[in-house]
């Protein structure tokens, strides 16, 4: 097996884009993968930087002409077989990158895409029907893609990367963070109660670094992973997290309620995570052990008083802690998302990603065994 990723770090940085190179990141480490990172055409990045009428027909013309992206150049060695091309995207329209390799068809032997944001047919490109796979990190949309495209769909729930960034030791400074989507009356109510003179909590709220199109600078050169860091080390030092269902009132409109990311990324790390259960009966099967998740009344203010009151009690956020720690080891860490993605395809298991996989159960079994013995003590 020879495995490639057509990624998308050359075209864009964002905060939402930082898992999705996390994720491609630990396809090269555990499986040998190449990264293909296509180029976008001069005349493409001035329209999208100054969009006047003539730049926006120079444009629409030079991509029906020859494309949108410069041609990419890279080598498939003959011995290996077969020829693997994973597209790991945030929205279908990004699979129109793979435009940027001639014959994309004939040369590899497997193409899948797995797709985050997932729900906007509308965007895909066409020739997704010529795909092999598709997946997804939502499960009511497998067979309305499958309806749509005629291909095979299988859903492929969100990760983090429990075994380098989670945690479950104390040491944490910041009471309660909030970062992406929060109802607007949760975030004053918490600001206004936690972050006052003389308030011995801390409310931290997260802010972006700001997006870019386009970036001028290599990947590797960019803060992308630098603030990947810091946005878990940030979380290893919080003992409670918000996060929210995404169909509840005040959120961001989705077409589905759905386990975002988010809920992997702080339990990972050993918070607790306060705010509203996703919907999805997903979160019966993933989030599935006691207090993966608390439920905070409807009423901001009496979130405060339960948020208070779960801050006295540090022998229960220990066991939080512990417990979230332990479920990510063993089953939420990326790299069984990508065994199972290499199963449904039909494809060997590397050696690389078997070491890394028997050395995250072992460290769930330490945890575990670490977790009984306080309960006995």
């Amino acid at each position: 097996m020879f495995l490639n990723i057509l990624s998308q770090r050359n075209l864009v940085s964002t905060v939402s884009t930082d898992c999705l190179f996390e994720f491609e990141d630990l396809v090269v480490q555990t499986c040998g993968a190449q990264i293909l990172a296509p180029i976008a055409r001069p005349v493409k990045i001035r329209a999208h930087h100054k969009p006047t009428l003539i730049n926006r027909l120079s444009e629409k013309v030079t991509r029906r002409l020859i494309g949108a992206f410069e041609p990419l150049s890279f080598s498939l060695p003959s011995q290996h077989s077969p020829k693997v091309l994973l597209i790991p995207a945030i929205h279908g329209h990004q699979l129109h990158a793979l435009s940027a390799i001639k014959d994309w068809r004939k040369q590899f032997d497997i193409v899948a895409a797995y797709v985050f944001d997932a729900w906007n047919f509308d965007i895909y490109p066409d020739y997704v029907r010529q795909f092999d796979h598709l997946f997804v990190p939502m499960p009511e949309l497998v067979e309305p893609l499958h309806q749509t495209f005629q291909i095979p769909v299988s859903f492929l729930p969100f990760g983090s990367d429990a075994l380098q960034h989670g945690s479950n030791e104390d040491g944490r400074f910041i009471d309660l963070l909030s970062y992406g989507r929060i109802p607007e009356a949760f975030h004053r109510a918490f600001s206004e109660a936690f972050n006052q003179p003389g308030s011995e909590q801390l409310y931290y709220r997260a802010t972006p670094r700001a997006s870019s199109s386009y970036p001028n600078r290599p990947y590797r050169d960019r803060e992308d992973i630098r603030d990947r860091r810091l946005f878990y080390q940030l979380l290893r030092r919080t003992k409670l997290a918000i996060a929210f269902d995404t169909m509840y009132p005040g959120m961001r409109e989705f077409p589905y309620p759905f386990i975002t990311i988010r809920w992997f990324e702080c339990s990972a790390t050993g918070c607790g995570i306060v705010g509203k259960r996703p919907t999805t009966p997903a979160a019966d099967e993933l989030l599935n052990w006691r207090d993966a998740t608390i439920e905070l009344p409807d009423n901001p203010q009496r979130s405060v008083e339960m948020i208070r009151s779960l801050l006295d009690d540090p022998h229960r956020l220990q066991a939080i802690r512990s417990r979230n720690y332990k479920h990510n080891l063993a089953r939420h860490d990326w790299r069984w998302r990508i065994e199972q993605m290499l199963q449904t395809l039909g494809l060997p298991i590397p050696h690389p990603l078997e070491r890394t996989l028997h050395l995250l159960r072992l460290k769930a079994a330490i945890v575990a065994e670490s977790n009984q013995m306080m309960i006995s003590s």
